[in-house]
């Protein structure tokens, strides 16, 4: 949502909104309404300082138009820009005749983009400025032709002095679904207002002088809309609106359309209500009918699609056909349009739940439904807005108001609360003086009775459906006396606190995303729901799939695996840019069991009914459109995590091959002999089922956190006192045979070679954890290696107790390591053979 803080002024007395807000801050505005709207629970995302290049802009008068004498498409216009005449050569087709009045930026004006402007010459003839258009100057979208100005300016007035809030500060708010209300400038102002101690002054509206007309509206489905306020307007002038209004739209997100859409979505952004706007000579007998549709009715929405209604859509019809699909979008058949002179003007209140339903159903997310989900106001502040916007279309596009009408349906109703002030401070465990919350409910609009000192009874206001308890104003005491006033105590009991135990599997998770963060990875959140297409390639039988039974668009199944969702990350940033990507997500997976295992417990009987929840720790790496990457890489991270929890795991040949990895390109990870994860290269197959580029490598790694053995003891080991020695061996393996396998050869190959016990012999050195000290130092394939092979680099360290090692014991050792392992491999891969 973005609010404008010129908006915002206009709901206040002149002046009052700056000088409240520089009393409550020193801090700048952008910082000061950060502080102050965050603190409220209106979460600033981004603060946007506009229109500072416009300042120099002014209005200039044409005095003079001839042809360029070399160019055809460009004009040479005599200029008076208030001080005096000016040459500019102008390309526009839009020029208006002498005396129009157009935006001149000067020699030595610098536009919003940061374009300088200067004295030039363009095709032999010299230019002193440039004639702007709105795009240009940043202050709307019609790049169609230059900005032509209202004839009645004055030449050389400034562009910022003759339209408010071209320069301006724009925020982005979060807003909570529970705040519909903050949907709006008012809403926010109300808020601003409360908290700073200024008196809410929203636009003045005054009641048509036309006669109540019930037979204009019919509510026949009275359960799904509550309130319809209809008005009848004659000779309108549907026309573009002025430069003001277009900016101010702009300057929030919108487009301007015409003089009678843009005052719709006008009110929509100051008061937070969507208004219809309907063609009255294309209603069938001029009145509408808020009905629920007929099965397979079709109806042609704004975007030009036509649709298929079903029984539980509500729309607004006239006496035949619907045209508008209620409080989601309008028809094309009655839209307005620049022949319009009739209109019927709607303000309605329609049940949240189906217009949710309705927009899912067929796909909308407009500002409409947007609101109208939420909960939109249903008492006075719809019929202000609805005055607002009747005010606006008289001013605007001339026209009367004829005839109006206010149709009632089932509308909720307000909730009575009873406040008790000292529940306040036992809740909040703060006192909240009784002034501050006399003003803060006043402020809001809640009507306070106060029955007793300790009592009030209050009524919740209509444009405020969050608020339906005691704690609900409870906790908009606390909203605006601030947090920052509760005290930093201790307030669980020491008991409490001793008795108190984490989770295991949660500390486990999170010591393992600390070893991934070590290892250069950057922590991806994913949802838990994926599409079911992307869960086909992974071993869960559709039966054992968790199904969503409302899912959000095509995410209809819980996730079964972890890969698919840092998958869809790596394709989103693999279509921004070309750079690695090094994601790891620690979460969960779902699936039903194969059987019931019976558990003790209190939870018993639940957990029968809950599926399968398995806790992993899941990393991918992708080296960048570059190329290359190594398998190693991602076993490291793997390995670094696990040595986060005090645990040594190794690669080794996994006990089944998994689908989802390189046949030849993986390995299990194991812990004392337990299998705790795996690791390797992403099958092609899923790479191309992503829609990744070919030939990209994508590594993969994963830990079953409930499959991690209890940690043992650490034991201290002395450090080596001689230093070891180190010898490469690069062998050519076919692409199905893993390292892990053969590293294990070779580990084989040298425990069987082992000596004695005295310390003086020659054998493989080893880790920290006492592991053989062998590394996979490449993985390569390509030129040299014959198709179906790879060229495995790997590095193997030697080292006696007592002693250094020659060179000459080190190669003998490694040469007969090395043939004994490669006459093992050749067992199962008869090509294997040393480079």
């Amino acid at each position: 949502m973005k609010i404008s803080h010129q908006w915002l002024s206009e709901m206040f007395a002149e002046g009052a909104l700056d000088a409240a807000l520089a009393a409550w801050s020193a801090e700048g505005k952008g910082a000061a309404y950060t502080r102050l709207l965050t603190g409220l629970g209106l979460e600033v995302e981004a603060v946007h300082a506009v229109g500072e290049g416009v300042r120099s802009i002014v209005v200039g008068e044409i005095r003079g138009k001839s042809p360029h004498p070399k160019a055809d498409k460009l004009t040479v216009v005599e200029l008076f820009d208030g001080t005096g005449v000016v040459q500019v050569v102008c390309g526009a087709s839009n020029l208006p005749p002498l005396g129009g009045k157009v935006a001149f930026a000067p020699v030595g004006a610098v536009l919003p983009g940061g374009l300088a402007i200067a004295a030039r010459e363009l095709r032999g003839v010299p230019s002193q400025g440039m004639i702007c258009s709105e795009t240009e100057l940043e202050i709307g979208a019609d790049d169609s032709g230059i900005l032509v100005l209202p004839e009645d300016w004055r030449a050389g007035d400034r562009l910022v002095d003759r339209v408010p809030g071209i320069v301006d500060t724009i925020l982005e708010l979060g807003v909570t679904p529970n705040r519909p209300d903050a949907l709006g400038h008012i809403g926010v102002a109300r808020d601003v207002g409360t908290k700073l101690g200024i008196p809410l002054r929203p636009p003045q509206v005054r009641r048509p002088d036309a006669p109540n007309t019930p037979g204009l509206v019919t509510i026949a489905a009275t359960d799904r809309c509550g309130r319809y306020l209809g008005y009848v307007l004659e000779d309108m002038s549907v026309q573009p609106s002025p430069l003001w209004m277009r900016v101010r739209l702009h300057r929030v997100g919108l487009r301007a359309i015409s003089n009678v859409v843009d005052v719709t979505n006008f009110v929509l952004m100051e008061c937070g209500q969507p208004l219809h706007a309907f063609d009255r000579d294309r209603l069938v007998e001029g009145r509408v009918v808020v009905r629920r549709a007929e099965r397979d009715e079709p109806m042609t929405t704004l975007d030009g699609t036509q649709k298929l209604l079903t029984a539980d859509d509500l729309v607004i019809a006239d006496a035949s056909a619907p045209q508008a699909l209620a409080g989601v979008m309008g028809g094309a058949q009655s839209m307005v349009h620049a022949g319009t002179h009739h209109l019927l003007l709607e303000a309605a209140w329609f049940a949240p739940p189906g217009i949710r339903a309705t927009a899912r159903r067929h796909g909308y997310a407009t500002d409409s439904s947007y609101r109208f989900e939420r909960g939109v106001d249903h008492g006075v502040g719809l019929e202000r807005a609805a005055l607002r916007a009747l005010g606006l279309l008289i001013e605007l596009a001339g026209g009367r108001c004829t005839a109006w009408t206010d149709a009632a349906g089932e509308r909720p109703p307000q909730p009575t609360i009873a406040l008790r002030l000292p529940r306040v401070a036992a809740l909040l465990g703060v006192d909240v003086p009784v002034d501050t919350a006399r003003a803060v409910l006043t402020g809001l609009e809640v009507q306070v009775r106060e029955d007793s000192p300790e009592v009030w009874t209050c009524v919740a206001p209509t444009h405020r459906p969050d608020l339906r308890r005691e704690v609900d104003l409870i906790e908009e005491l606390m909203r605006f006396h601030g947090l920052d006033k509760v005290p930093a105590r201790l307030t669980v009991p020491a008991e409490a606190r001793a008795a108190a135990h984490s989770d295991p599997i949660t500390e486990l998770g999170d010591r393992l995303a600390e070893g991934l963060r070590d290892a250069g990875l950057h922590e991806h959140v994913a949802m838990a729901f994926v599409a079911e297409s992307k869960v086909e390639f992974f071993a869960v039988p559709p039966e054992r799939r968790v199904r969503v039974e409302n899912p959000m668009r095509a995410a209809g199944v819980m996730r079964t695996h972890m890969l698919p969702g840092l998958l869809d990350a790596l394709v989103h940033n693999v279509a921004r840019h070309t750079r690695p990507v090094r994601l790891f997500e620690v979460g969960r997976t779902y699936a039903w069991p194969e059987r019931h295992v019976p558990k003790d417990g209190p939870t018993a009987a639940i957990d029968v009914l809950l599926p399968r929840e398995r806790a992993v720790a899941a990393a991918l790496i992708y080296a960048g459109a570059r190329g290359g990457g190594e398998a190693r890489e991602i076993t490291g991270a793997a390995v670094q995590a696990l040595a986060r929890v005090g645990l040594r795991a190794r690669p080794i040949d996994p006990p089944a091959p998994v689908a989802h990895l390189h046949p030849g390109v993986q390995a299990a990870l194991a812990v004392d002999g337990t299998v705790v994860g795996e690791a390797g290269e992403v099958h092609p197959d899923l790479v191309r089922a992503w829609d990744l580029p070919e030939g990209t490598r994508v590594f993969y790694a994963e830990i079953d956190i409930e499959a991690i053995p209890p940690r043992a003891t650490a034991k201290a080991r002395d450090l080596p006192r001689f230093p070891s020695t180190a010898r490469d061996l690069s062998l050519e393996i076919p692409l199905t045979l893993s390292a892990a396998r053969v590293v294990a050869a070779l580990t084989a190959a040298a425990s069987q070679r082992a000596g004695g016990k005295t310390g003086d012999e020659v054998r493989l050195a080893t880790d920290s954890f006492g592991e053989p000290a062998i590394e996979v130092l490449e993985d390569y394939r390509g030129a040299g290696v014959p198709a179906g092979h790879r060229a495995l680099l790997l590095r193997l360290h030697y080292a006696a107790e007592q002693r250094s090692v020659t060179d000459d014991e080190a190669q003998a050792l490694h040469t007969s390591i090395v043939t004994a392992a490669c006459e093992a491999l050749r067992a199962a891969a008869p090509t294997v053979r040393p480079r």
